[in-house]
């Protein structure tokens, strides 16, 4: 690999023309970002009283040589953001001249910034710009900058971006002629021979690509993403750059819908590890399985590499609408049971994006939402369990291999009662143990513990033929406390006069309901526990719109054998008076609402075959 890397001035930039590809990433650079800090670096180094002053080296552009110009293939936004500050200076250079305040060596210095924006070319007998961008996103926006044209493209982010840069530059310009025109020259002439980079000029594409790698490995800003793009434009024929820079682009797109492009890292790890790798595989650890001999046979890039692109765009379709979904906080349409991850998980959880990815990319949503209710029934009891993630962190991964290509529900059903079923029964005692005693703030935030009352709710509703609950409808109930936190007179009650057995009741999830706002302000006052608090309480409940509430109230019933009574009766829903037994009782009726609820391919976690209870999971998970 022959390499040559020379270390320029600004103004030694002047021996190349450069080109920027068209399938190379567009201008992104913010005003109030890095060119903001593109200005404050250099200010920093800048001594305009210094008799010696110290040059700032301000990185590192890769280059290949094409013809007679040179293509980009690292470096373009910051060589992009120099030639647009040197339109900056030429204008503001040129405004002074015309001025009348220039002169001598100062026109010559607007000459030299000139000559090195554009030359005329007697060969093509055409002027050549320092540099053009020839991705489509530009509207040609430099070259009308340089030429002093109108801009007639069509204004895009990128433009846009340019543009502001431009304002910003030359208002920094300008903020110095405002000291003088001699500290305007002297800043431009540090800016123009006090600023180094290293050009580092490769033989070919492929081996720039693979400079442009090592030297991001080594600690350079761009990640593992932004590697992989550059990986597949190295093995595509050039024909095919102009796809794979229009697929990316979409891959792009699908990552700003759901407010994920500032971390892409996350989505490529998941699609790694949910398709192709055996494993937990490390954001840092992402470009070097990549590419490894296991991770170039897997992904068969170098023999396809359009086709691993194209399989991305389809796989960061999915993930954004699976991060949608698990971000809302509303109805979901195509994944209600993913927004219900979100509920129960917490809305920025991810693990679940590991399992829902390795399903074939183009299996019905409804297969996708049918995975997702068997995971959130997995969340629910490993949440209770205060299963920590790192402890099926691990199973994931492997159970991902399994459920790659699946497409229906019977697949489904197959991974489910070979790897999430076992991992629940074998802990069943563990749970009925953990939510016997469970406090309602083991869901915190209180948006997860009204998402927890109201699948009990909807539950109650879904098996009495009721119309179910919204997520809005649930999350405007207040969460309220049957055996009230602030108690007067607890010393006159014979259940609750220990304060330790107030304290220890209280919390439990088995103490507490949803309640309208309205109603929940009426029962505050029934707090009295010298008198008959909880009939009080029960002439308020009966009020509500929620069952799990008005089941509360003892002769509460619709008809004769209805579903409301025979639910009643089954669950034994039944209090004429509240103390620690019928806050234990409840619990219990709760907990059988759970396993009525979050159920496994159809079935209670407590249906399954007792043989499968004693069978280890790590165990089936070998067979």
């Amino acid at each position: 690999m022959k390499i040559k890397a020379e270390v320029k001035s600004i103004d030694k930039l002047k021996d190349y023309f450069f080109v920027v590809p068209d399938y190379q990433r567009e201008y992104v650079w913010q005003v109030d970002d890095q060119i903001e800090q593109f200005l404050i670096d250099i200010d920093d180094e800048y001594d305009p009283h210094a008799k010696q002053q110290t040059n700032y080296f301000i990185g590192s552009i890769i280059v290949v040589k094409n013809g007679e110009k040179y293509d980009v293939i690292d470096g373009q936004q910051r060589l992009t953001t120099i030639v647009i500050s040197l339109c900056a200076l030429r204008d503001v250079l040129q405004q002074c001249e015309k001025d009348g305040v220039l002169a001598g060596n100062q026109k010559k210095i607007l000459a030299k910034v000139e000559e090195w924006l554009s030359d005329f070319d007697l060969a093509s007998n055409q002027t050549q710009i320092r540099l053009e961008l020839q991705y489509h996103e530009s509207s040609g926006y430099l070259r009308h900058l340089i030429e002093h044209s109108p801009i007639q493209g069509e204004f895009t982010a990128s433009l846009n971006k340019m543009q502001q840069a431009f304002e910003r530059i030359s208002k920094h310009f300008n903020e110095y002629l405002e000291q003088g025109i001699d500290s305007l020259i002297s800043y431009a002439l540090y800016f123009m021979t006090g600023i180094d980079l290293v050009v580092i000029e490769s033989e070919d594409l492929g081996s720039a690509l693979k400079i442009f790698e090592t030297i991001n490995q080594r600690g350079a800003s761009l990640n593992a993403m932004d590697l992989v793009k550059n990986l597949m434009f190295s093995k595509a024929r050039e024909a095919q750059f102009s796809q794979i820079k229009t697929v990316w682009k979409e891959i792009n797109g699908y990552l700003q819908a759901c407010d994920e492009s500032d971390n892409p890292l996350r989505f490529l790890r998941y699609f790694m590890m949910a398709r192709y790798h055996h494993g937990i595989l490390r954001e840092d650890e992402l470009y070097k399985w990549i590419i490894s001999a296991e991770g170039k046979v897997s992904l068969n890039y170098e023999a396809e590499p359009l086709k691993l692109v194209q399989e991305l765009q389809q796989a960061a379709k999915r993930y954004s609408a699976l991060v949608s979904a698990t971000n809302s906080l509303g109805d979901g349409a195509n994944y209600p049971h993913i927004t219900n991850i979100g509920y129960i998980n917490k809305y920025r959880s991810r693990q679940h994006l590991v399992l829902l990815m390795a399903l074939d990319l183009y299996c019905p949503s409804d297969v996708v939402d049918y995975l997702a209710a068997q995971l959130e029934s997995f969340f629910f009891f490993a949440n209770t369990m205060s299963i920590q993630t790192k402890t099926y962190e691990q199973r994931f991964s492997l159970w991902a291999v399994k459920l790659r290509g699946v497409k229906t529900r019977e697949g489904v059903d197959a991974v489910v009662q070979e790897t999430l079923v076992p991992f629940i029964l074998k802990r069943l005692p563990d749970f009925r143990q953990a939510f016997s005693q469970i406090n309602h703030t083991a869901y915190n935030p209180q948006y997860r513990q009204r998402f927890i009352l109201g699948r009990f709710e909807n539950e109650i509703r879904r098996q009495c033929g009721l119309p179910i609950q919204s997520h809005n409808t649930i999350q405007s109930f207040q969460i309220e406390h049957i055996l009230p936190q602030t108690v007067r007179n607890r010393e006159q009650s014979p259940e609750f006069a220990d304060q330790d057995v107030h304290t220890r009741n209280v919390y439990r999830l088995g103490n507490v309901t949803l309640l309208e706002s309205m109603i929940n302000q009426a029962v505050n006052n029934c707090n009295d526990l010298a008198t008959d608090w909880f009939a009080e309480k029960q002439a308020e409940y009966i009020k509500s719109d929620s069952m799990l509430t008005r089941l509360m109230v003892t002769d509460f019933s619709v008809g004769n054998d209805t579903a409301i009574n025979r639910l009643k009766d089954r669950l034994n829903y039944s209090f004429t008076e509240w103390k620690p037994d019928s806050v234990a009782l409840r619990q219990q009726i709760l907990m059988e609402l759970a396993f009525d609820c979050w159920r496994f391919s159809g079935l209670r976690i407590d249906q399954y075959a007792a043989e499968l209870a004693a069978k280890d999971v790590e165990q089936i998970e070998e067979e």
